[in-house]
């Protein structure tokens, strides 16, 4: 699967409730993709919420950016005026608007409390999303270990998210072999990135 198909892919194939882990190798520049082709092409009235673990979306957006120049950079801005981010741990969120932070914490109940109350307001004041989207996920796992997988296994068990589209970008380089296991088993589609340094293609391991 070519790059423009896997975002055709995200944009009209994957149905409402779906969540989606896309696997990229930490060589891949993941941001050429959210950025440059994913993002300017969500339309325009529909919402965009953002998860970003350790300030990681922020950074594959700063790398983007410094990269574009003209009608690409324009109708980039133009695109994130609608993103809201959620930030957890350090970091920034030049890309949107952080509408609330949450400490780096691994403890379940903690994250779950801390968590669901900023869902809860941003859903009630903006409305449902149409995309969720997560960035250091991988990051978050590698340092909570044991107890960050357990948080967001259980986070997906109890959020109501029935109503929009959760898509995961994950480096696969990094993540635990057994991580990845348990969130492919709890994903309903699964793409994996490869990447030659010249040429990324897609495969669609379920």
């Amino acid at each position: 699967m070519e790059m423009e198909t896997l975002r055709d892919y995200l944009l009209r194939e994957i149905w409402r409730g779906s969540t989606v882990l896309v696997e990229y190798p930490s060589n891949y520049p993941i941001g050429d993709f959210v950025w440059g082709s994913f993002i300017p092409v969500i339309p325009e009235e529909e919402q965009i919420i953002v998860d970003d673990f350790l300030g990681v979306g922020d950074l594959t957006f700063r790398n983007y950016l410094r990269k574009e120049s003209g009608k690409r950079y324009k109708a980039l801005i133009d695109a994130i005026r609608n993103i809201k981010i959620i930030k957890i741990g350090p970091g920034r969120g030049s890309y949107g608007n952080v509408i609330n932070e949450i400490p780096l914490v691994y403890d379940t109940q903690e994250f779950l409390d801390r968590y669901y109350g900023c869902l809860k307001r941003l859903v009630t004041e903006f409305g449902k999303p149409a995309y969720f989207l997560t960035f250091g996920l991988a990051e978050y796992l590698y340092f909570g270990g044991e107890k960050a997988i357990r948080t967001i296994l259980t986070l997906q068990s109890v959020l109501p998210i029935e109503d929009w589209t959760s898509i995961y970008f994950i480096n696969r380089t990094l993540i635990d072999a057994k991580h990845l296991a348990m969130l492919e088993e709890i994903s309903s589609s699964v793409l994996e990135i490869s990447w030659d340094g010249k040429k990324a293609d897609v495969m669609v391991k379920k």
